[in-house]
């Protein structure tokens, strides 16, 4: 009888004892516990689950979950310990709490050996801190992908470790392609820096900033400026933020272009004022020492009448100076407009025929080719500027052409509809590499020969007033061709 009292309060001391160690696990683990039977009675709950709650354990043992915990007189709807006990297995879902907290709740089912549950294990773990930083990495990764900067992450072999969709996007690969992928892969850094030297560089100095090229997988190239910086943990990184600066290139180019066109256009205009002084004092020179000369009564007629050519020569010479600065002034000031009028081609040509046929020495042939179709004899546009146009090239052909023919004429474009002009020379010509220098303002292809270097840029802004453009075909020794085109009718 000893024995057997001895050995009841044994057992019960060893049960008391165990249940000591379960409430001890039951409490130190970090997760809201609870067991319950198959009625939905709480057999055992730890101290998690009674803070989750806001209860005392005296409220809820023993008592129905629904009952005990919200205070309601069934089961509540989509209950996990109620799926739990049906499908035997283990059940798991995401709930946010009042208190702000966000659980991830899982019923898993205790069986016996006939594969009945006997108890369900009610566990809560608060995922709050988890879920508030996958949140935070979400609103990280849309910045990053909503960016046109790419974003990468290299390990210290400058092999990719991640990539942002924007990166992807940019280059035309895959996100799949480029992860692991070698930096030589898209990049030209490779062929510009000793990789390892670069990494070590960046370790040292945390951060630098390197120009390199980009390249797409359909071969084509964007310039890029990258931002590397070094981080580590467990290991070694290098985290880029690559732009793509095309256009910042392109505006460089531009203001680096306009820099050197301006200090261009500043030193042609220097040699045009020095320029001017002389062309200018030349003819005027002659202008007054002639009509000193005039003046004189001992001179006889020949001599007066040779004397009085002289003079009007250099006065026409200084008018048409002076006339071409009055013209690309206007042009330059967007004063000159043009101002369209019905007019017949031929006497356009018979205009021009007559005023140079006069002017060009007797080794020159000056001739018409006049080739429009009866059905095109007049023309709606600005005869002004199309005879403006048409002097310039003229006096340009007669500078140039010592002998041989000067030939002026115009075709028409049936299928267009348009009149192309044209002044064809037999004279010295223009190598193709100045073909573009010719019409810049107060260039001159031959200095020795008198004039300001403006005539073929008036040319061409006029020409462009009407919305044309002037073609150029020449040869050393074969003399040139300068030609436009423009509507024939309205």
């Amino acid at each position: 009888m000893y024995l057997e009292t001895a050995t009841f309060e044994q057992l019960q001391k060893e049960v008391v004892e165990g249940n000591q160690h379960l409430d001890l696990i039951f409490n130190s683990l970090p997760q809201s516990l609870a067991l319950v039977n198959p009625d939905f009675e709480l057999l055992r709950v730890n101290k998690n689950f009674l803070s989750l709650y806001g209860v005392e354990q005296s409220d809820v043992i023993g008592r129905k979950c629904h009952k005990a915990c919200f205070g309601r007189d069934k089961v509540c709807d989509g209950c996990l310990v109620d799926k739990a006990l049906i499908s035997k297995k283990t059940e798991k879902k995401i709930k946010s709490f009042p208190n702000g907290e966000i659980c991830e709740m899982t019923a898993h089912p205790v069986l016996n050996e006939f594969g009945e549950v006997t108890h369900v294990l009610d566990m809560r773990t608060n995922i709050t801190e988890l879920v508030e930083k996958e949140r935070e990495l979400q609103r990280i990764q849309f910045a990053m992908n909503q960016s046109t900067d790419e974003f990468w992450l290299f390990d210290k072999t400058w092999k990719v470790i991640y990539a942002s969709s924007s990166a992807a996007a940019n280059l035309g690969f895959p996100l799949s392609e480029l992860k692991g992928a070698s930096i030589e892969k898209f990049n030209l850094l490779s062929r510009l820096e000793n990789m390892k030297t670069l990494f070590d560089k960046i370790k040292k100095k945390t951060n630098i900033r390197i120009e390199s090229v980009q390249y797409r997988k359909d071969g084509t190239t964007y310039p890029c400026e990258m931002n590397l910086s070094y981080f580590s943990d467990n290991e070694e990184y290098v985290y880029a933020v690559v732009r793509n600066i095309s256009k910042r290139k392109k505006y460089e180019n531009e203001l680096i272009e306009s820099r050197e066109s301006a200090e261009r256009a500043s030193k042609l205009k220097s040699m045009f004022l020095a320029n001017m002084s002389h062309e200018i004092r030349t003819p005027l020179n002659a202008i007054i020492g002639f009509s000193t000369f005039v003046l004189e009564e001992e001179l006889d007629e020949t001599t007066k009448v040779e004397l009085k050519e002289e003079i009007k020569s250099n006065s026409d010479y200084l008018l048409s100076i002076i006339s071409d600065i009055m013209e690309i002034s206007q042009i330059e000031s967007g004063n000159r407009v043009a101002s369209k009028v019905d007019f017949r081609v031929s006497e356009l040509f018979s205009r021009l025929i007559d005023d140079y046929s006069r002017k060009i020495p007797e080794r020159i042939h000056f001739t018409l080719n006049n080739q429009l179709p009866d059905s095109v004899i007049s023309m709606y546009s600005d005869l002004k500027i199309i005879k403006a146009i048409l002097e310039h090239f003229l006096r340009n052909a007669f500078k140039y052409t010592t002998s041989g023919e000067v030939e002026i004429g115009c075709t028409y474009l049936d299928k267009k509809g348009q009149v192309e002009f044209y002044v064809r020379d037999e004279g010295i010509g223009i190598a193709a590499e100045y073909l573009d220098e010719i019409f810049e303002p107060f260039h001159q292809l031959n200095p020795m020969i008198k004039g300001v270097g403006i005539g073929l840029t008036i040319a061409k802004k006029l020409a462009e007033i009407l919305g044309a453009s002037i073609k150029v075909v020449s040869a050393p020794g074969k003399g040139s061709t300068f030609s436009f085109r423009i509507k024939a009718g309205k």
